[in-house]
């Protein structure tokens, strides 16, 4: 006799087994972009001959199509695998009369504190009014020489400590009325969980007939896609000097109708395309076009503007900041050995088309819908650091890392950026392969100084019909007040025409432009060293008909 390893996907049979249930609990979970596989084992005492057995019942979300058994035992056979869904009630597990009395106990308790509050309140009051009388009365009896200054002041000193006493028996009460006010929330939600339990519920049935040869032990394992789970990759960017470590995160949702214990959590890049099927290309046809029919030309008339939808992209307000994330290393006391970083394994998903990182801690997800943190993996890379200023915009320098990625395939996500420990900013990363070169900008720095101005501008006389020229110069100033050298590529633009009739010319640019374009861009890489400058000079003209109007310029 051998072991057996069988499995099967559902037939398609209706009814379900009656048999044994079994204890499957979740040992594993696959979180893809859209949706889950969840992974369940169990061991169930088999006799021999035919047995049926109830494996498990399944959250609604579950996809019964995705629904694969394996059994594995001494001698063992799967014969048939049934999937239903089914329509039941959960059985309540506390009493009804018990969470109600909870309640109104909690209600009751909070109401106390309300009265034990009104009657410090109204012993405030009296206080109030008596210190008004006996002010009165004491100011009357020190002119007359009744009393003297000593009982006024200790009038004074009494009516203020019992002021004080009563604001703080009432402080006191606030805090116990809070706590008790928690309480009661957390007592009402209980008792309307519960009321919703007995009413009806959709479940996923999944059954198994089993066959043995003799009396064994066999061991189940169960596995289902379900919807409403997804992840999403977060990033933490840190620059220190020349290195930028990059900490890749994952954020885990999921509202799948069930908690994910503490077991082993892949996380898989595999995702549909925006075609369900592979795309074919149908032929293109071009041709005049159709006069539009009475009908279309009044909707057109109705609608002149055509409702647009929002675009995709991901919010940076839930971007979850400090618990959880790692803090950057500069940020660590110096003196202290540097936490090890438990990175994912990475491996490629089964069918090639994505990867999949396995977290390197079991870690807990409940069906909650909140944000639970993880660590995929970090890796540091050589920066390759310049300056970009664009001075006709902005007289600004913004510094520039371009950083080639390493063997991780970063996916699109939200991303913090740290110059050291110095929070630089927000920024989004698109999808880069491994080998891949990105840029990551860490704002301005203001010991690198940029002056844009004009130098020159003037206009030709002409004769009626002839041509006036205008001549229009600017220069740009660059200045490193930094204790090394750095490197500066500077944007500048002439106009570009759109009428035949003028004419743009590029006339003396000292140095010349490192890169042109036909649209008018002026592109110069500077190398600047500590506390040089260098200047930008460059003029052109516009010619054009004396009479027209230039717009633009």
């Amino acid at each position: 006799m051998t072991d057996t390893d069988a499995g099967l996907t559902d037939d398609g049979l209706a009814g379900s087994a009656t048999g044994r249930g079994i204890d499957a609990p979740i040992t594993g979970v696959t979180v893809f972009r859209d949706g889950a596989r969840v992974v369940r084992t169990g061991l169930v005492p088999v006799q021999a001959g035919l047995r049926p057995v109830l494996i498990a019942s399944l959250p609604e979300s579950a996809d019964p199509a995705s629904v694969r058994v394996a059994a594995r035992g001494h001698g063992l056979g799967l014969l048939n695998v049934e999937v239903q869904r089914r329509v039941g009630t959960e059985p309540r597990r506390v009493s009804l009369a018990e969470l109600r009395a909870d309640v109104e106990r909690w209600r009751d308790t909070v109401r106390q504190f309300d009265d034990e509050d009104a009657a410090e309140q109204a012993g405030l009051g009296f206080l109030g009014h008596l210190a008004e009388a006996a002010a009165t009365s004491l100011a009357r009896a020190v002119s007359t020489g009744r009393a003297g200054y000593d009982e006024l002041s200790g009038m004074a000193g009494h009516l203020s400590a019992s002021t004080a006493s009563t604001l703080s028996r009432r402080r006191e009460i606030a805090a116990r009325k809070r706590a008790a006010q928690r309480e009661l929330e957390a007592a009402v939600e209980r008792l309307s969980a519960a009321e919703q339990v007995g009413r009806p519920v959709v479940f996923v049935e999944v059954s198994a007939l089993l066959e043995a040869q003799d009396a064994t032990e066999a061991e189940i394992e169960l596995s289902y896609h379900t919807a409403g789970a997804s992840w999403r990759p977060l990033y933490d960017l840190v620059l220190d000097g020349e290195k930028l470590t990059v900490f890749y995160l994952a954020e885990i949702t999921q509202r799948t109708g069930e908690d994910w214990p503490e077991v082993a959590l892949a996380l898989s890049t595999t995702r549909h395309g925006q075609q369900q099927t592979l795309p074919e290309l149908s032929p293109w046809y071009i041709g005049r076009p159709a006069p539009p029919s009475p009908r279309a030309r009044k909707e057109t008339l109705r609608t002149p503007y055509a409702a647009s939808g929002s675009s995709g992209g991901a919010e940076f307000g839930d971007y979850p900041t400090g618990e959880g994330l790692p803090v950057p290393m500069a940020a660590m006391p110096a003196g202290r050995p540097a936490a090890k970083v438990l990175a994912a394994e990475v491996s490629e998903g089964e069918s090639g088309a994505g990867l999949v990182y396995t977290v390197a801690r079991p870690l807990a997800v409940p069906g909650d819908g909140g944000p639970h943190k993880t660590l995929v993996a970090s890796f540091e890379a050589d920066a390759v650091l310049d300056y970009v200023t664009v001075p006709a915009l902005a007289a600004e320098a913004y510094l520039r890392a371009t950083v080639t990625n390493g063997s991780l395939l970063l996916l699109p996500g939200q991303a913090r950026i740290f110059h050291r420990a110095q929070f630089a900013g927000e920024t989004y990363l698109d999808t880069v392969a491994p080998g891949e070169e990105f840029e990551v900008q860490f704002g301005v720095d203001d010991q690198v100084k940029v002056e844009r101005k004009l130098t020159r501008r003037a206009t030709s006389k002409a004769l009626l019909g002839g041509t006036r020229t205008i001549d229009i110069g600017y220069e740009i100033t660059v200045q490193n007040h930094r204790d090394r050298q750095i490197r500066v590529a500077v944007h500048d633009h002439i106009p570009v025409s759109t009428d035949g009739d003028i004419k743009v010319r590029a006339r003396e640019t000292t140095p010349p432009p490192s890169e042109t374009t036909d649209l008018g861009e002026l592109t110069w890489n500077l190398t600047l060293a500590p506390g040089k400058s260098a200047a930008i000079a460059h003029r052109f003209t516009v010619e054009h008909p004396a009479q027209a109007a230039i717009a633009g310029l």
